[in-house]
């Protein structure tokens, strides 16, 4: 049993449903939306409630940013891609917005405005504060359930996210549940072999998760690339060069070096860097072993027998779980890496991937169809990997607890 409830455990037919949706997308300076990924993916759990009042709450941005905006480009979005009307009000819990919620028919759809527009929706305070805001007190009482389906924004402890909670019986939507049930396939271990391949620039956070996934017996191996096995090499005494340590005291990874030498030292085996690198010299690719260096020139990719190993590695395995990529995918000459890693997990039993620049990559390849789950979680997805708690999570697991003791 799941310690959160989905839709599967409430019946929905003619509830009044306000459901907390992630419609933050890039949009142009025009205000039109670049990309309806965020929208769509939100389509099995709003077409799952084609019986109900619907209201949905997102945002847009954040305040100081250029697409800080309105919710009327997302509407007329939704409601094209629902292929049902899906109406906006420029109101988030004032009377306008409670007159549109009251009016609603069974079917019928609301989208309110940006939720950020409310200065106590950013506050990060605990969910049982968030219930006594203005937003709470005057939204809740018009709604018989609320659902998270905003994973994405579950690290968040926002009122929209966590506030709602504590007043109204609680789920996880079908995108939440199917987030969360995919990473868990990765965390919890129980297919052997499961691999991770971690890369990127954001090299606390893939340490961060290594930590995480081989102290709770979830890897069978971590593979490292991209600025994280520059730490990693540096942690093994390798000499990286110059130009690479110093760009790692840049990022200001310094203080991640003796955290990554006592996890090789904890699991010998388990971490594999890499044998050789694709350095950059005046834009070529130039291959050299590890044990060669230094070569004074900035890593920019993984070489060929790295390439080799670490894909049949994740060829082999019965999970992966992919972050970031590994080398500077941008750049054509040092796209290889990435490109091939990506490939490779794809012929694994079940693949997993995640982060804003591992899932350009593999929209780019055209590998998103052979992936078993792409998350679009973001920093959600890295949070959740780390083991440490979602607070929108948390709140779903705690109304599950107080719906199953009543």
């Amino acid at each position: 049993m799941k310690d959160y409830l989905t839709m599967d455990d409430v019946i929905l037919d003619n509830k009044r449903v306000l459901v907390r949706v992630d419609f933050n997308s890039p949009m142009d300076p025009n205000g039109n939306i670049l990309d309806d990924k965020r929208v769509k993916s939100h389509l099995d759990t709003l077409k799952a409630l084609e019986g109900c009042r619907v209201v949905l709450m997102a945002h847009q941005s954040r305040a100081g940013k250029k697409d800080f905006t309105t919710m009327e480009a997302h509407a007329r979005l939704a409601t094209r891609l629902l292929r049902r009307e899906v109406a906006y009000v420029d109101d988030i819990f004032g009377s306008r917005a409670r007159e549109a919620i009251k009016a609603l028919e069974p079917g019928e759809v609301l989208l309110l405005e940006n939720t950020r527009f409310y200065s106590e929706e950013n506050m990060n305070r605990p969910a049982a504060d968030h219930a006594k805001s203005h937003m709470v007190r005057k939204l809740a009482p018009l709604f018989d359930l609320f659902i998270n389906d905003a994973f994405a924004v579950s690290h968040r402890s926002h009122c929209s996210v966590v506030g709602f909670t504590e007043v109204l019986p609680s789920v996880a939507g079908i995108l939440m549940d199917r987030e969360i049930t995919a990473l868990d396939r990765g965390l919890k271990g129980h297919e052997h072999p499961t691999v991770f391949a971690l890369g990127g620039t954001k090299a606390d956070d893939s340490i961060k998760v290594t930590k995480n996934v081989l102290s709770r017996g979830g890897a069978d191996e971590v593979l490292v690339s991209g600025v994280v096995a520059t730490v990693f090499l540096m942690a093994a005494g390798a000499d990286v060069g110059e130009v690479n340590a110093k760009f790692v005291e840049d990022q200001e990874y310094l203080d991640q070096i003796p955290v990554a030498a006592q996890l090789l030292k904890e699991y010998p085996g388990k971490i594999r860097l890499p044998v050789d690198l694709a350095l950059n010299k005046e834009g070529e690719r130039m291959e050299i072993a590890v044990d060669k260096m230094p070569v004074d020139l900035p890593i920019s990719d993984i070489g060929l027998e790295t390439i080799v190993q670490f894909s049949k590695e994740l060829r082999d395995a019965k999970v992966t779980v992919l972050n970031g990529s590994a080398g500077i995918f941008e750049q054509e000459k040092f796209k290889l890496g990435t490109a091939e890693i990506l490939k490779a997990a794809t012929e694994s039993g079940y693949s997993i991937a995640g982060g804003g620049h591992t899932v350009a990559a593999i929209e780019q390849l055209d590998l998103e169809p052979r992936f078993s789950h792409v998350s679009i979680g973001g920093g959600a997805s890295i949070t959740y990997l780390s083991g440490d708690p979602l607070p929108g999570i948390e709140a779903l697991k705690k109304a599950a607890a107080r719906t199953r003791k009543s």
